[in-house]
């Protein structure tokens, strides 16, 4: 993303670098999270909820 700012969607900290998915920015370190996350894991759902937010909210644009 080069030397923009934005704030994690999923963490809320500010950070440079990292992606878009949809509207929301994800930085870095919590794409590593999500990808290597079991669905066993005590985070998952938490990042579902996340995610599945993005996905409604595109629906009322």
């Amino acid at each position: 993303m080069g030397n923009s700012i934005h704030i994690c969607g999923i963490c809320n900290q500010t950070k440079e670098d990292g992606i878009f998915l949809y509207q929301l920015y994800i930085c870095e370190e919590c794409e590593k999270k999500i990808i290597s996350t079991s669905p066993k894991d005590e985070n998952y759902q938490y990042y579902v909820e996340k995610i599945r937010a993005i996905n409604q909210s595109s629906y009322t644009i």
